[in-house]
């Protein structure tokens, strides 16, 4: 049976179609997900932004009905009127004219005890005398912002009405009030038309049935839409001041139109793209590439690793360096096995050396010990802690490049005075651990001696600034036959007693030594440590050496 294989041409050819698909396809997506959602948003923020401004119109309104009110409310003529009502005050200023004048439709004055004293209305306001001036205003029935003075919408026997409200008092308010002061004007399609031609926008108000909701904005249709919201009445819930907005949409057509063709226009040019894109690959990878497996599969039947094989084929870029890397990939990888073997030993010897001093580090100890342990070395064994007496002062007088020399010249005369083949790190700070095998006991005091010595008689630092040091040492000296030789448990413990002796030269005054022997054969006296934890506790009374030096 014949297996059909795809060659690298129709490959190509059927990604760049999957490339254009796939490009299709995403532009479509975007623009149903992104683009014209965005247009939508875009036209239903602008018609909120104009019922905003409508809502704003009726608030500047309630705001100049608001200021003209004070005017008449903390005057002193309205204020003695209030007291003693008179003639004259009605005809001066409780006229028709007056209301015509400062455009209202209703004004009324009721005072402190709940009575009406006086009350003028425009003709369309006739309508609002009697009972609705009884039930809202003269018996103060009306909501708890009015009560007080303020402003608001109520709903009238005529219509919407904008009420304001204000306390009577005299032109300083520094007296009683003496009753309450309303003016009015009715939402009539003289209010309608002024909002219209102040704000430019075919503003529609009236009643609804219903309760004050969110601002809405309907899609009538590609050419318009409806934009609605409701304002509450101080006297009712059941029903609202509606607000409409049917506008035209001559931007969302052409927005529409544009993005549209913006995206035609993309895909076509991507089609272009992709058919030149072919052209270039097809002479610049695919011809190459064929004529490179053609070489190959000659190359595989004659088995013969000729260095001229491919050198017709040196003068294409791409393919002429491919031809040659199959001479060179032996090689290169010989030198690169090479150079990751020479990282290896580098970053392992960094790893396990102190970058300041040179000497090992703690896990350079690790290692030693575990060597050791794998080893089954039984020799006797010196471990010393060696710790810089008031180093941090060093570091805080001289600063931190003093104190960076200071060890450096430490770790040197460290070096001096230990043996070949001692294992001596910087464990942290300015301490450092030392351990010695196949030692004997008087060789491993004369060491300690030897560093607590040279350390005092040592000028550290430059030659500007001499500087005199003294260590405090803490060691064990084991002999060998030592049961927990091969655990690492051990060699833990055996540095913690070190450590302690060490503390306890810092704490009998510095520039000492304090060590343990022991933790060897029991019949030379000493007790051998079965039980590290015992004997860390009991160090002095077991041990036949525990001295400062």
């Amino acid at each position: 049976m014949t297996v059909y294989t795809m060659t690298i041409r129709i490959k190509l050819i059927l990604g760049l179609c999957l490339l254009l698909a796939l490009l299709g396809v995403g532009i479509l997506t975007i623009f149903q997900t992104r683009i014209l959602p965005d247009i939508h948003n875009i036209t239903r923020d602008h018609r909120l932004v104009d019922l905003s401004r409508v809502e704003q119109g009726v608030d500047q309104e309630l705001k100049r009905i608001e200021l003209a009110l004070h005017d008449w409310g903390w005057w002193d003529d309205t204020y003695r009127y209030a007291a003693e009502p008179n003639r004259e005050y009605e005809q001066t200023n409780l006229t028709q004219d007056w209301l015509q004048h400062i455009k209202l439709d209703l004004i009324v004055i009721v005072g402190s005890d709940g009575q009406l004293l006086a009350s003028q209305f425009s003709e369309a306001g006739q309508a609002l005398a009697g009972r609705f001036i009884a039930d809202n205003l003269a018996a103060q029935a009306v909501s708890p912002l009015l009560k007080e003075g303020g402003t608001g919408l109520m709903l009238s026997p005529v219509g919407p009405l904008l009420i304001t409200s204000c306390q009577i008092l005299p032109t300083n308010r520094a007296g009683p009030s003496r009753g309450h002061l309303y003016f009015g004007r009715l939402v009539s399609h003289v209010l309608v038309s002024e909002l219209a031609a102040k704000l430019r926008l075919p503003v529609q108000l009236g009643l609804v049935a219903e309760a004050p909701s969110a601002p809405l904005v309907r899609e009538l249709s590609d050419q318009a839409t409806l934009s609605e919201m409701t304002l509450p009445l101080l006297n009712t819930g059941t029903q609202a001041l509606r607000i409409s907005l049917e506008q035209e949409r001559p931007f969302y057509q052409r927005t529409l139109a544009s993005a549209r063709y913006s995206l035609t226009l993309i895909f076509c040019v991507a089609v272009v793209a992709g058919l030149a894109a072919y052209l270039y690959l097809e002479r610049a990878l695919v011809r190459p590439i064929l004529a490179l497996k053609l070489e190959s599969e000659h190359f595989g039947r004659i088995h013969r690793p000729d260095d001229q094989y491919f050198e017709h084929l040196a003068g294409r870029d791409e393919v002429g360096q491919l031809a040659h890397a199959f001479a060179q990939m032996a090689q290169r990888a010989v030198d690169q096995r090479s150079l990751l073997e020479r990282e290896r030993v580098k970053f392992e010897q960094d790893s396990l050396t102190d970058p300041l001093t040179g000497l090992g580090n703690r896990r350079y100890l690790d290692q030693s010990l575990a060597t050791d342990r794998a080893l089954n070395r039984d020799v006797n064994r010196l471990i010393a802690m060696i710790d810089l007496d008031h180093f941090k002062r060093v570091n805080d007088r001289y600063g931190h490049d003093v104190g960076d020399l200071v060890l450096r010249q430490m770790a040197d005369l460290l070096r001096h005075c230990c043996r070949q083949g001692d294992t001596l790190v910087r464990s942290g700070g300015e301490e450092f651990i030392l351990v010695c095998r196949g030692i004997d006991e008087d060789s491993a005091y004369g060491i300690v001696e030897r560093i607590r010595r040279e350390t005092f008689v040592h000028r550290f630092g430059n030659g500007d600034q001499a500087l005199r040091m003294s260590c405090s040492l803490g060691f064990l000296f084991c002999l060998k036959s030592t049961d927990c030789s091969i655990d690492e448990e051990c060699d833990k413990k055996l540095i913690k007693i070190a450590d302690q002796a060490l503390y306890q030269a810092k704490s009998r005054g510095r520039n000492t030594c304090v060590g343990y022997r022991g933790l060897g054969e029991s019949d030379s006296g000493v007790c051998p440590l079965s039980n590290i934890d015992g004997a860390l506790t009991e160090v002095s009374g077991c041990c036949d050496r525990s001295k400062g030096v």
